[in-house]
């Protein structure tokens, strides 16, 4: 009996040898950088502060090529291809690491690279042409090879990727008895273990051009070498993009929003999705985290997709995807204004199209499109009758043209749609079941009703409401979501805020920015905005309900932005906070200052923008006595 019968076992004491052997050369490695002074120098462009070791992905390689020596047979010539061809990329990204290639010359030896991949027979079947399916192969391996690359911006993130990636390829072969290559892929998820003892945050030796470059071209790859993993999709294979999307899902919105500002996508910078997790209150680490959680569940769809009929696995993908996008959406949505200055008249248009409103003109055909093919899928359960397919795709156009202009008619695109609103259920059900009826009148006069389940309608009905809902739902759930997660334990400073104008969202990240905690907004409109969620926050109550709302959410503090409209006179303000024991700090764009006619102590805080501290002197109060307050953050 071969050693191999019992893959699991097997592949244990495999990846355990691939990570005590990383984990080994990585030490030898951090050794020699220190005595030579290979560290990485912090720079503008980059995300680091510190001085790790350069040059850590000499030692993935070396781990890989000799485990695979050790353990995989020369007869497998696709594997060995596989594994010459990475071995490339990794002498490409060793020669960018020390003499710093042009992007151009990079991307050539990675073509060939992948030409000489797909020329050993490891090709993306989406297709019955060759020549097609041999050109999409190339586009993808190159593709992942420079989403790794492009993933390399944060301590631990790419080696994290790599491992979950390489876990999960190794699953889908090992169930499919292609033991080959499943200890291939686990030979991988073992030396990207090993180097991630040592680059998890605060990371001591960096990858370089020369491990991410492997990485990804031997993980693209390895993923095409048997691309039917969701079963029966012969045409349309996409177990290789859900396993890879985090890494795909960063470089594509880098690249858009790259392209939108006129700057090179090659060009390094601080914009990828795990620096804006950063940027709205996560810690490096849970920003890490976060991101290899995302590729945990992309790979479990992919896993389980595997294991269901065609067409359910095609609505949980495509349920996956829409998830993915609106975490991209609110995650990217925001660019410098100064760089918008400077775009050419082409990228001023496409950055009007991706505007966050303009948006719902994207999201809202595909959730109504999901859901009525859901609402088929769902009716016939097993499977599909052809005939009712055809029905299918011969409606689809009419039924989401009829459904978006119901949408239109609603006024449902009158409200901007990431604020969110308490009657939006109310005027989705509206414009949803005024659509459903108008989309059966249509069919009924077209095709007269014949060989169409009403059940299907019910239920197109019901997902097309509950997708609108949660579309417009998920930007304060988003927000909520990484607030509660960013804050502190030990957080116990809360506060109001009054407004909900674009002035309020920019006292809103300062807060989150300063871990302090917004109880909720206070309505300047006369009411009309109560119980609204706006930039994630709820409205809470108005000025009238001030002592209430303090007495309910044990709140001393209320925050004015800058140039935020009062409903009242300054001094009528003043008297309702002081009548709520409330103390006013106006919020400006360069301090913040504690009003001191709202403060029996007369206090004043000052923020300065460099150090966003407060520190708090002592002034002469109402009564003639001083008082004397302890520094404080906000």
């Amino acid at each position: 009996m071969h050693w191999t019968d019992n893959i699991v076992p097997a592949s244990v004491a495999v990846f355990l040898g691939a990570l005590i052997l990383s984990g080994a050369l990585v030490g030898l490695t951090l050794w020699i950088c220190r005595q030579r002074g290979w560290l990485a120098k912090p720079r503008a462009d980059r995300w680091h502060r510190g001085t790790p070791c350069l040059y850590g992905g000499v030692p993935i390689w070396l781990s890989c090529v000799g485990l695979c020596f050790a353990i995989l047979p020369f007869s497998d010539r696709i594997v060995w291809k596989l594994i010459g061809a990475s071995s490339l990329m990794f002498f490409l990204g060793l020669a960018d690491d020390i003499l710093h290639l042009r992007p151009q010359t990079k991307l050539a030896g990675q073509i060939l690279a992948a030409l000489l991949v797909v020329g050993s027979g490891i090709v993306y079947p989406l297709q019955q042409n060759l020549i097609l399916n041999s050109a999409i192969s190339v586009v993808w391996i190159v593709g992942i090879t420079n989403a790794f690359n492009l993933l390399d911006n944060m301590d631990g993130l790419t080696a994290g990727v790599a491992l979950i990636s390489a876990v999960y390829l190794a699953i889908f072969y090992g169930s499919n008895g292609s033991w080959d290559y499943t200890l291939l892929a686990v030979v991988a998820a073992g030396a990207a273990a090993g180097f991630l003892l040592f680059n998890f945050n605060p990371a001591r030796i960096f990858m370089g051009d020369c491990g991410s470059l492997f990485l990804g071209f031997l993980l693209g790859s390895a993923s095409l070498l048997e691309a039917t993993h969701v079963s029966g999709v012969p045409p349309l294979v996409l177990a290789p993009v859900v396993v890879l999307a985090v890494p795909v899902f960063d470089t594509l919105f880098v690249s858009v929003t790259r392209r939108l500002r006129g700057q090179a996508i090659s060009q390094g910078g601080t914009d990828h999705s795990s620096h804006r997790l950063v940027y709205l209150g996560l810690d490096e680490r849970s920003a890490v985290l976060l991101l290899c959680g995302l590729s945990v569940a992309s790979g479990a769809v992919a896993l389980v997709a595997r294991h269901m009929l065609y067409s359910r696995a095609i609505g949980l993908i495509g349920f996956w995807f829409l998830f993915l996008l609106l975490f991209g959406i609110h995650l990217f949505r925001s660019e410098t204004v100064a760089a918008a200055n400077h775009l050419h008249p082409a990228s001023t248009l496409l950055r009007r199209l991706f505007t966050r409103d303009a948006l719902a003109f994207v999201l809202d055909p595909v959730a109504l499109s999901l859901a009525y093919y859901l609402a088929y899928v769902l009716r016939f359960r097993a499977y599909v009758p052809r005939t009712d397919l055809d029905l299918f795709f011969r409606t689809w156009p009419i039924v989401l043209a009829v459904k978006f202009l119901c949408l239109w008619g609603c006024r449902v695109y009158r409200h901007s749609w990431w604020r969110g609103s308490r009657t939006d259920p109310y005027r989705l059900a509206k414009a949803t079941l005024a659509g459903e009826a108008a989309t059966v009148l249509l069919l009924i006069a077209i095709y007269r009703f014949v060989g169409f389940s009403r059940v299907v309608f019910v239920l197109d009905a019901a997902f097309s409401w509950a997708l609108l809902v949660t579309i417009r739902m998920s930007f304060s759930l988003f927000r909520n979501s990484l607030h509660g997660w960013g804050l502190s334990h030990g957080e116990a400073r809360r506060v109001f805020v009054l407004g909900t104008s674009e002035r309020t969202e920019v006292a809103l990240r300062f807060l989150h920015d300063q871990r302090i905690a917004c109880a909720g907004l206070i309505d300047t409109n006369g009411g009309t905005d109560s119980g609204r969620w706006v930039w994630g926050t709820q409205v809470i109550g108005g000025l009238k309900d001030l002592s209430r709302l303090c007495s309910n959410h044990g709140v001393s503090e209320i925050v004015l932005p800058e140039n935020e409209s009062l409903p009242c006179s300054d001094l009528e303000f003043r008297a309702l906070c002081q009548d709520a024991r409330l103390r006013l700090v106006r919020l400006g764009l360069y301090s913040a200052e504690a009003d001191s006619k709202s403060d029996s102590n007369d206090r004043r805080t000052t923020i300065h923008p460099t150090t966003a501290h407060a520190r708090t002197r002592s002034d002469q109060g109402p009564n003639g006595n001083k008082s004397l307050v302890e520094d404080e953050s906000i």
